[in-house]
Order: C-alpha cells, then sequence, then structure tokens
C-alpha cells in the first residue's frame, strides 16, 4: 500500500462496549498501487485473508472503493465487478473476497463495525448479504468521503479509545451507507472498564497500538518492549499507573476478547479461533477463557449463543 495518508487501527473494546450495542472495532484507509501484492500482510489474521481462501468476518465492515477497479465474490451476491465510487457492506459468517484489479489499483476505506443493533437491522431487512451494494454518483460520493474521512481521521488522532463520539460518527455512516443500499424485507423474527479517558503517556499510547494491532501473533511483553524505547520495568510502571493493571494483562484481554467474537460470530473450530485471536496454544486459550468467563470456550460458544435474543441471522 501506497504509505501516504494509509493507516489502519484496531480499537480496545470492553464488554462494556458490547452491551451498549453499537461499537467500531477499526478502521483505516490506502492506496493500492497497480501491480502491487492484496490484501496488505500487516492486518491481524481474522482480518487477513488470500483470494484463493476468502475470510469469514466475525463483524461488520463498511467498505468504500472511491477509485480504480476490481472483483468481489460472494455466495449471495456471486462475483461482482467494482469500480469507483463503490459501496458495499460485509457481513459477519458470509465468506467472500474482493481485490483490486492488478494493472490497475484502487484506493480503499473501511470500517468495521459491530453489536446488537447491527443485527436488529439484518432483521427488519434494512441491509442484507443480498443487496450489499450501491454505486455513487461523483456529489453523493464526495459527500461520503467527506463522513468516511472525518471519522478515519478521528480514529486515527485517537486509536485507543472507544469514544461515544467515534460511536456516533460511526453511526452518521452507517445511516448515510443505508440511505444508498437496497432494502429486501423479512419476517420479523467479566467486567472490565474500557478507556473513556485518555492516556497522556506516549509509551503506554505506541504498546497499545502494537497490542491491540498485532497480538494477533506471537507477542510476548519482551517483544514489545523490544519495539519501545523503554525497558520492561518502566513499561510495567506506566502501564500500571495509567491503566491499572500489567503488560500481560492487556495483551490477554485484547486477545480473549477478538476470540470471544469469533466463537460467537463464527463456526470455526476451537482451535482456528485460538490461532487466529493469537494464543500460543489450545490449552492456553482454554485456562484463560476458564479463569475470566468461567466456562471453556465450546461452552461459552453454546451460552452465548443460546441467550441471543432475538435469533441472530
Amino acid at each position: 500500500m501506497n504509505e501516504e495518508n494509509s493507516f489502519f487501527h484496531y480499537l480496545p473494546i470492553s464488554d462494556q462496549d458490547m452491551q451498549f450495542g453499537f461499537y467500531v472495532t477499526g478502521g483505516g484507509r490506502g492506496t493500492v498501487p497497480p501491480n502491487v501484492n492484496y490484501p496488505p500482510g500487516q492486518h491481524p489474521g481474522i482480518y487477513h485473508f488470500s483470494w484463493e481462501r476468502g475470510r469469514e468476518l466475525p463483524e461488520f465492515q463498511i467498505q468504500f472503493i472511491s477509485s480504480g477497479r476490481g472483483e468481489f465474490e460472494s455466495a449471495p451476491s456471486g462475483r461482482v465487478s467494482i469500480e469507483g465510487g463503490t459501496l458495499f457492506l460485509l457481513f459477519p459468517g458470509v465468506w467472500h473476497r474482493y481485490r483490486p484489479k492488478r494493472e490497475i489499483g484502487w484506493t480503499e476505506r473501511w470500517l468495521s463495525i459491530h453489536g446488537e443493533f447491527m443485527h436488529r437491522l439484518v432483521e427488519q431487512g434494512t441491509i442484507s448479504p443480498d443487496n450489499a451494494f450501491a454505486k455513487l454518483d461523483a456529489a453523493e460520493a464526495d459527500s461520503f468521503l467527506e463522513t468516511f474521512d472525518r471519522l478515519l481521521n478521528r480514529i486515527h488522532a485517537d486509536p485507543l479509545r472507544h469514544t461515544p463520539t467515534v460511536c456516533a460518527n460511526a453511526m452518521e455512516l452507517l445511516t448515510l451507507s443505508m440511505e444508498h443500499l437496497p432494502t429486501v424485507q423479512r419476517p420479523a423474527a467479566s467486567t472490565y472498564t474500557g478507556r473513556t479517558n485518555p492516556v497522556d503517556d506516549p509509551i503506554v499510547n505506541r504498546a497499545l497500538d502494537i497490542i491491540w494491532t498485532h497480538s494477533d501473533r506471537p507477542l510476548s511483553v519482551n517483544q514489545l518492549v523490544a519495539s519501545l524505547p523503554t525497558t520492561r520495568r518502566t513499561l510495567e510502571r506506566k502501564m500500571m499507573a495509567s491503566l491499572g493493571h500489567t503488560v500481560l494483562d492487556e495483551i490477554n484481554h485484547c486477545r480473549l476478547l477478538r476470540a470471544k467474537r469469533l466463537l460467537t460470530e463464527t463456526s470455526l473450530p476451537i482451535k482456528s479461533v485460538a490461532y487466529l485471536a493469537g494464543f500460543s496454544s489450545q490449552e492456553r486459550f482454554r485456562r484463560l477463557m476458564v479463569a475470566k468467563e468461567g466456562c471453556p470456550p465450546g461452552e461459552y460458544r453454546h451460552r452465548e449463543r443460546s441467550n441471543e435474543k432475538p435469533k441472530r441471522s
């Protein structure tokens, strides 16, 4: 990807955020030049994919291709051509793949969102994997880009807090998306406090950004410290002063929340969930689930799906 104005962030999400019913898990933008491999390889494993295998997400995504050309494929849509000004939505548990034309490239923006509110929109027919595309004209695209970039710039300026303002901006973007997308009517059918205050320490900020963007891969506390201009002892002290818990606690919290989303929103095997969330072993994942949730991963999946109301699509 072209580094100029290109970035992505994955936001720290707490159980409290999820209970609110609508939350943002990440966002980014970038330009893919011609003759460059796609997608870039820096994203966490639950988001990375290849054209050959495709992927299933544990959440919803708003995608907008502002320029260039490419293609998209999913079971509901079949293969669809994409050109500049194309808006499309991705849905949890729906296999898909997409890519720019290699000789052309494209410019993309994306926002990952989730929550019970999104599932209710699906149940009401307001959004659907069968009708997830819209081509915007020039005036519509300019207005949509202005809203999208305002939100992404806010995330980029403060990527370590899931703030009410980010939620409000994301809801505005979702509203604009729904105004452009067709609808299909269907019959209706541990507390971990979130970060509501800014973290002033730049070292802690950088550590959190690395944890929430790269902890799906092998990442020990020592490896994290090696990426920062500080010692382990100093980082632990700063983390405790800023957040009230250790560096390892933050890494485990990040991995556990990602794993819980994968358990709830996909049918991936437990072993795959553990790997994609960043755990070194399935047993390590199981022990942490028992310690934090009071049950092993399989039981948690069954419990959460049994408690869903109304039933999710």
